[in-house]
């Protein structure tokens, strides 16, 4: 079977998905039947024309050049963004076309439409390439699981956040130190920010929001945030205590509510979830009947995303669409009714009776203190303190430390970090 396909966007995962594509042709008709031909690729930079002409490839820098040919069987779409992916991706599946995309960030939202108008028209979306890279989660999740119930999801999806902790904890770095050799080393943009803050989880999480639970949550409903106020001492007092800080995001379904968050976490040391090191990616779900699952490998780079890509590419068009035929209703649950232990770091001034202080508001709000420990004495300077709790509320939690750092004797903010007993 012959399927002719158009690439839009040569950047770092298009160049590599058209240099495997080459390299593996023979290997994937061998094991799929599926012979792919490259009838056209697309860059608005006419500079890429350099890349089609070595491998004698036809090239446009006009996208509707493919989406308009009716003998292009499936677009795929690498160039990233909302604008233009989201017309050129729609305006192909109107054009009978299936589409295979690594775009999280047009999925989480757009993702609704752009399943809807494909179901309509008959045709499937493959977006594998759009969730931890190189590893085989979405097809694992719509395939191999789809006789179990996931319960809760914890997934570490961006390599940046990840290597960045990483360095810190091995290196001994401050944020910013490790940022940096982030950025040296090719693994953190120029700017970062959506690494960082937590977006690109976020967008992640959607999709495998769709996927594992049948919602496309908004993206405003789930709380975010990001890895920017991570100090060292955390890194240094998390590990005393066992436990390691790890940018997750994390998903539990209870009845008809769904628990769904971006945000630094500290995971038990000897839970698999912390050995993961640099810039790989991992997700644990918890599944009925299959159990505990653990999904490992390298979540971004050129070539470990061709593999999802290309996976896709044979697939797309011999599998049934994953399309929901029943959607979920099914309410999120807001950030201020979680219940879960925490960690905090006060700092605060050496004085006789700032814990007592600290303690009565504590309890006032009904948060019950595990273990306290105090790192230095520096009389009268400011030194830290260490908390952790028992199972509170969150909108008690915030409210309690928003109370405590208007005291004289604290230097604000407080680092308040979530713990989950995984």
């Amino acid at each position: 079977m012959k399927k002719r396909i158009g690439i839009i966007g040569l950047g770092i995962v298009g160049e590599a998905t058209l240099k495997t594509l080459i390299k593996y042709r023979s290997l994937i008709k061998k094991r799929t039947s599926v012979e792919i031909e490259i009838a056209q690729v697309c860059d608005k930079n006419k500079r890429k024309k350099e890349i089609a002409d070595k491998f004698g490839l036809s090239f446009s820098s006009n996208p509707f050049s493919i989406i308009e040919d009716p003998q292009i069987d499936i677009l795929v779409e690498l160039i990233g963004g909302l604008t233009p992916a989201y017309e050129y991706i729609t305006a192909a599946i109107k054009k009978g076309k299936s589409v295979v995309t690594a775009n999280k960030a047009l999925l989480a939202q757009y993702g609704e439409e752009i399943f809807s108008l494909a179901e309509k028209m008959k045709v499937n979306i493959g977006f594998e390439a759009s969730v931890c890279g190189a590893i085989p989660l979405i097809r694992s999740i719509k395939q191999g699981l789809v006789g179990c119930e996931v319960k809760k999801l914890y997934g570490i999806l961006n390599g940046t956040t990840n290597y960045i902790l990483y360095k810190m904890h091995t290196e001994n770095l401050e944020f910013n130190q490790a940022l940096k050799e982030a950025q040296e080393k090719g693994f953190a943009e120029r700017n970062p920010s959506l690494d960082i803050e937590g977006i690109d989880t976020l967008h992640k999480l959607c999709i495998l929001s769709y996927l594992c639970f049948g919602i496309w949550p908004k993206q405003e409903d789930i709380y975010t945030q990001g890895i920017k106020g991570i100090s060292y001492l955390d890194i240094l007092y998390t590990e005393e205590l066992s436990y390691r800080i790890k940018l997750l995001a994390i998903a539990k379904k209870n009845q008809k509510k769904l628990s769904l968050r971006v945000a630094p976490t500290l995971i038990r040391k000897n839970h698999p979830l912390s050995q993961v090191s640099s810039n790989f990616n991992a997700v644990w779900l918890d599944t009925y009947p299959a159990g505990e699952l653990l999904f490992y490998g390298k979540g971004a780079g050129g070539f470990p995303t061709s593999s999802a890509v290309i996976s896709d590419l044979a697939g797309v068009e011999q599998e049934k669409g994953f399309f929901l035929q029943k959607k979920e209703k099914i309410e999120i649950e807001k950030i201020s009714n979680l219940k879960t232990r925490y960690y905090i770091r006060f700092m605060a001034q050496d004085l006789p009776g700032v814990l007592a202080k600290i303690s009565k508001i504590l309890a006032s709000f009904k948060i019950s203190i595990a273990s306290v420990t105090q790192k230095e004495r520096r009389k009268g300077k400011i030194v830290p303190i260490v908390m952790l709790t028992h199972e509170a509320e969150e909108k008690n939690l915030r409210e309690a430390i928003a109370r405590i750092d208007k005291l004289d004797v604290i230097k604000p903010p407080t680092q308040v970090i979530h713990i989950e007993d995984v």
